[in-house]
């Protein structure tokens, strides 16, 4: 199949807290390192748990007023030809928004469907390795890539996706990465 170059939304993180815990950090300290690390902004998340991981999940609200306005922007940029996207916008603009992620799980859309190949980032402390894990709402893909080492310039155009797009604090939740 190949790996791609993808663009998505990051709905949820899940974190082991096997390895929280032996890393011997918090769950603040934990979010402070992603925070510092991956970008990841915690006022767009609420977060919850199970007795193995802990949950960041995307805040409905958030995304259900932010959702169709941001892509009416961001599509066309991504998109030489309406005809990738017209069909997700009309879609999500007849479908209550607490339907849209549960029609993004039945990849309805090139350029809307949950993506469960995509990759994890890394965080480091002390000699532990932390996995963080994504679900995303992949919205662009392109490739085939084939990069060995990779993170910083990834997480470089996060930020300047975020800031390219600030009207929408929506647009903090993006997430450049590799999938296939």
């Amino acid at each position: 199949m190949g790996q791609f170059l993808a663009i998505g939304i990051v709905s949820k993180i899940s974190v082991a807290k096997k390895q929280v815990n032996k890393a011997q950090i918090s769950i603040d300290q934990l979010q402070e390192k992603m925070q510092q690390e991956c970008y990841f902004l915690p006022e767009l998340y609420e977060i919850n748990e199970t007795e193995d991981s802990y949950y960041f999940e995307l805040k409905e609200s958030i995304l259900y007023e932010q959702l169709v306005p941001f892509l009416r922007i961001l599509y066309p940029l991504l998109y030489d030809k309406s005809a990738y996207y017209e069909s997700v916008l009309k879609e999500l603009e007849t479908l209550p928004p607490a339907e849209w992620l549960a029609w993004a799980e039945t990849k309805p859309e090139e350029a809307f469907q949950f993506d469960e190949y995509g990759t994890c980032d890394y965080l480091r402390q002390g000699f532990s390795d932390i996995d963080v894990n994504y679900d995303c709402l992949l919205l662009s893909m392109e490739g085939k890539v084939s990069m060995e080492t990779y993170g910083r310039q990834f997480r470089f155009f996060k930020y300047a996706m975020a800031q390219a797009f600030k009207e929408f604090t929506l647009a903090g939740a993006l997430r450049v990465y590799i999938t296939g």
